[in-house]
């Protein structure tokens, strides 16, 4: 059974579950108030007739404990309710009968299993409903029995119309709230609903659709902001890839259109010209070497994106691998001075390779951005309120404001007329970016047209 209920409500749509729970609580105060109305209503009632039929008895006891005489005209004239009737008996004579009481009756037997608190009875006498007491009483030695009964059928009348009345009510009631619980899960659900429409019409090249962000300051209003910047920034995503396959592309057909042209050459006029051949040879290298760069660089990017890249981490010596690059880059390169600052032993716990090659990504940069200046570059090793960090600062052309933010997309390079005099793919900060975030590192940059860039690099506290 309890499966089956679980099954019933599960196949509900959240709409219906919204307003069977809303017309459910509704109809459950309403019948809860109902039925307390009328308890209190019938607990009223019985303790109006309980205080009639005790002030009535207590009245008569006193007449005849006062010696008065005992008549059926006596006792009408102190009855004066009219929906309480009196029967008064002398024990030693049963037929000796005064009272309001219409004949022919019985007077029920005071049957003690019937009894309730405080004396009081309930039995339905010539199929009428009565309320009554017994009370025995002597005087003079004579003994009397004393009995009051009082219709209830008034008060039973009145509690049946009202229950009649609430009943109709309370259906009406809740069809009420059946049609005021879907209008509210209507206008509760109606932004899911939109979530729903907008999902289903937004395809792989239309990402402009948005939900309207409802006044309410709700959860609901929450969701559809959520789901707005989700779109937003899948729609950002999906063009920076578009961007990067575009700028790939790009990149990748400028040296196969050299190659192919040299090649080209070759056959019609260099195969027996040894200049020519030379140059296409030396040509083809190096377009060859640069494709194979950039495919490398592209490989690492989108394994890095797949979370393929391996890390190594283990305790280094910042340091000491600082002191590496230094070395390889003035053996490497010339015409540039390379000097070490606040050379303190820093250890850290990273990948070796890694954090060398994301430091050489930044003396290349320097190098190829030094402009007409000589290259300098300075390397610093310490600690920043007690984290680990590198900087390689250089003297070269700077970065403007504008471009500092984009310095880290796929492929950006600031000056596009300056880029073509400028080896490299725009890709080399890219992965930079993606070997910090693997160290949990962050990337800080100081810049200034003509006056040079600072590239800071600062670990977790290790």
């Amino acid at each position: 059974m309890k499966n089956r209920i679980t099954k019933f409500l599960n196949s509900l749509t959240i709409s219906r579950k919204i307003t069977a729970i809303y017309a459910g609580v509704f109809s459950a105060m309403l019948i809860i108030i109902s039925v307390v109305f009328l308890c209190n209503m019938w607990y009223y009632y019985r303790s109006v007739s309980m205080s009639e039929i005790d002030a009535l008895a207590d009245k008569i006891e006193n007449y005849i404990t006062e010696g008065n005489d005992v008549s059926m005209g006596s006792i009408k004239e102190l009855n004066d309710n009219p929906y309480i009737e009196v029967a008064l008996r002398q024990k030693n004579r049963p037929d000796m009968l005064f009272g309001t009481m219409p004949k022919p009756f019985d007077i029920p037997e005071m049957d003690k299993t019937r009894k309730r608190e405080g004396g009081f009875y309930r039995n339905d006498i010539g199929e009428e409903p009565y309320m009554y007491t017994h009370r025995d009483v002597s005087y003079n030695g004579v003994d009397y029995e004393i009995m009051i009964f009082r219709k209830y059928n008034h008060e039973q009348k009145v509690i049946n119309l009202f229950m009649l009345i609430f009943m109709i009510a309370n259906i009406a009631a809740i069809a009420v709230a059946i049609v005021i619980g879907k209008y509210i899960s209507g206008k509760i659900l109606n932004p899911i609903k939109q979530i729903t429409d907008t999902a289903e019409s937004i395809s792989l090249y239309d990402l402009s659709q948005r939900i309207e962000v409802p006044d309410t300051d709700d959860e609901m209003r929450t969701l559809v902001v959520t789901f707005n910047d989700m779109i937003e920034r899948l729609q950002i995503s999906f063009n920076k890839e578009n961007q990067f396959i575009s700028d790939a592309s790009h990149e990748l057909k400028t040296p196969i259109a050299i190659i192919q042209g040299y090649i080209n050459m070759v056959d019609r006029w260099g195969k027996d010209d040894k200049d020519i051949l030379d140059e296409a040879i030396c040509s083809i290298k190096s377009e060859t070497q640069h494709m194979s760069n950039l495919i490398q660089q592209l490989l690492y990017l989108a394994r890095d994106t797949q979370g393929k890249n391996a890390v190594n981490k283990e305790m280094i010596s910042l340091t000491e691998i600082a002191d590496e690059v230094k070395k390889e880059a003035e053996v490497a390169k010339e015409d540039i001075t390379i000097a070490l600052e606040n050379t303190e032993g820093v250890d850290i716990y990273a990948d070796s390779a890694l954090i060398k090659q994301l430091m050489w990504i930044f003396i290349d940069n320097s190098i190829k951005y030094s402009g007409e200046n000589k290259c300098e570059i300075t390397i610093s090793v310490g600690r920043e309120e007690g984290s680990p960090y590198f900087a390689v600062k250089d003297k070269g052309i700077g970065i403007p404001k504008n471009a500092v933010d984009k310095i880290f997309d796929r492929f950006y390079r600031n000056d596009e007329s300056r880029s073509k005099e400028i080896q490299g793919n725009g890709l080399g900060l890219s992965i930079a970016k993606a070997i910090a975030d693997k160290h949990n590192a962050k990337i800080n940059v100081e810049s200034e047209e003509g006056k040079g860039s600072t590239f800071k690099v600062v670990f977790e506290n290790i």
